[in-house]
């Protein structure tokens, strides 16, 4: 099966819309989405409802979590003002749709999780908090998002504990097969907001079968996205990260 893998999408539907004209020439059998559907873009309703059109398997983000708990986030924080905007403009089956999604998914084949198997809320940026996320779950592949960094983790045992690999995806297309004694961590890296400085939409596509992984960057329109702040009133840096992806 070959698993379309999207996340942290947060609001931006002009890379959502540029990811998914690309992802559709291309075959997948079924969406996995790592969370943070909303966030520091206008468009998080638009957002979920392509979602659930597509009939995405999803799991539950930070920022899908403060928006549906906002006392949980501290309210000097910006993002308690997107968010708070983002609540009041929310229609009640995306609402819905958004309080269903779990913290982890678990299947025979993988664990699905925003951060970390060991806390969704946990970065896995470097080699130490990805051996710790090795330890946290037995799935042979464990998917996730939350960092924005496109790439994969890659682990074989050894004598002395698991020998690790990082593989990141900074190309036009990117493709790695992952040896059978192998186990991965895999972040298709984030739709919406690029941080590992190439200003582009990522997203990946996994055959289970074939153990192939193809990963993708995007262009999508910067200016629509520009336009879509101005118009609601959101700060501009939000505009200015991403035409460096940081």
């Amino acid at each position: 099966m070959r698993h379309l893998l999207l996340s942290d999408i947060h609001g931006n539907l002009p890379a959502f819309r540029a990811v998914m004209e690309d992802a559709l020439m291309r075959r997948f059998d079924r969406v996995l989405f790592m969370g943070d559907a909303v966030g520091y873009y206008p468009d998080g309703d638009a957002v979920l409802t392509a979602l659930r059109k597509l009939g995405a398997k999803a799991v539950m983000g930070n920022h899908d979590y403060w928006l549906l708990h906002p006392e949980a986030l501290d309210p000097a924080n910006y993002i308690a003002e997107i968010l708070a905007w983002q609540r009041e403009h929310l229609d009640p089956e995306n609402r819905a749709f958004l309080a269903s999604w779990p913290w982890e998914e678990k299947t025979d084949r993988y664990h699905q999780v925003h951060g970390s198997p060991c806390d969704p809320f946990a970065y896995v940026d470097d080699l130490e908090p990805a051996r710790e996320a090795f330890g946290c779950s037995d799935a042979p592949w464990i998917l996730i998002g939350h960092t924005h960094l496109a790439g994969v983790y890659m682990a074989l045992e050894g004598p002395n504990g698991p020998w690790i690999r990082y593989q990141p995806f900074k190309d036009r297309k990117n493709r790695v097969v992952v040896g059978p004694k192998a186990r991965a961590l895999l972040n298709p890296g984030s739709v919406g907001q690029p941080r590992d400085g190439v200003p582009q939409a990522a997203y990946a596509i996994w055959d289970d079968e074939t153990r192939t992984i193809e990963a993708y960057r995007v262009p999508f329109d910067l200016d629509a996205v520009k336009r879509r702040l101005i118009d609601k009133g959101f700060p501009l840096f939000l505009y200015e990260r991403l035409k460096v992806g940081r």
